[in-house]
C-alpha cells in the first residue's frame, strides 16, 4: 500500500477513526491516498481541506475542467494512481458523446478538448513541468480562451493541489486500490 507503515481503518482509533468515517467513499472504503496520512491525522485533514476547496469549492471552473487539470498534471508527473482515479472521475462527469476523452487525455491526446479546456491543459502542463517559465503571456492566452482572473487563480489552485498529491503518492509509494476507483469521498467533504 505504501513504503511507510500505515494504520488500516480496522485498527484506527479516536480522531483517526473519526476521519476515516468522514472521508470514506460511498462504499465505505478509504482511498490509499488518505490512509497514507494515518500516522499524522492533521495532514489528512489538511489534505482533505485543500481537496475539497480545489475540486468541490465554489468556482466557475466546471467539474470537467477541474478533472481535466487533474488528469493532465498526473500524466505529466507520471502518477498512475492519480491518473487512474481522475480519468475515471472525468469519464463520470463527461456527457456520453465525450466519454472517450478521458481515455485519450490519459494517453496524452488533447485533440478532443474544447479551446478553453485545451488552454487549461497547456497551462497545467507548463506550470507542472516548467513552473519558472510561466509568464504573463500564458495568462493572456488563458484570458483569450475565455477564462477570468478568478478562474485562472482557481486553475492554479487545482494544478497546485495535484502537484502536491502526486508527490505524496509517488514519494511514499502509494499503490492503486483494487475495486472501484475515482469516487470522491462522502458528500460531507464536497
Amino acid at each position: 500500500m505504501a513504503f511507510i507503515r500505515v494504520i488500516p481503518r480496522a485498527d484506527a482509533e479516536g480522531h483517526l477513526a473519526d476521519l476515516y468515517r468522514r472521508y470514506a467513499n460511498r462504499n465505505g472504503h478509504v482511498d490509499h491516498v488518505l490512509v497514507v496520512h494515518s500516522l499524522h491525522p492533521a495532514t489528512l485533514e489538511a489534505h482533505m481541506a485543500l481537496y475539497a476547496q480545489a475540486m468541490h469549492g465554489p468556482s466557475s471552473l466546471s467539474r470537467v475542467e477541474r478533472e481535466v487539470l487533474g488528469v493532465v498534471v498526473s500524466r505529466v508527473n507520471g502518477c498512475r494512481y492519480c491518473l487512474e482515479h481522475h480519468a475515471t472521475g472525468l469519464a463520470r462527469e463527461l456527457t456520453e458523446d465525450r466519454r472517450g476523452l478521458a481515455v485519450c487525455l490519459k494517453e496524452g491526446n488533447v485533440a478532443g478538448l474544447t479551446p478553453r479546456e485545451a488552454g487549461l491543459a497547456g497551462y497545467a502542463t507548463k506550470l507542472t513541468s516548467e513552473p519558472a517559465s510561466v509568464t504573463a503571456h500564458d495568462i493572456a492566452a488563458l484570458h483569450a480562451a475565455g477564462l477570468s482572473d478568478r478562474e485562472v487563480l482557481d486553475a492554479a489552485q487545482v494544478i497546485g493541489y495535484f502537484n502536491y498529491v502526486n508527490r505524496i503518492v509517488l514519494g511514499l509509494g502509494v499503490t492503486l486500490e483494487a475495486g472501484p476507483i475515482g469516487q470522491h469521498p462522502a458528500a460531507s467533504t464536497a
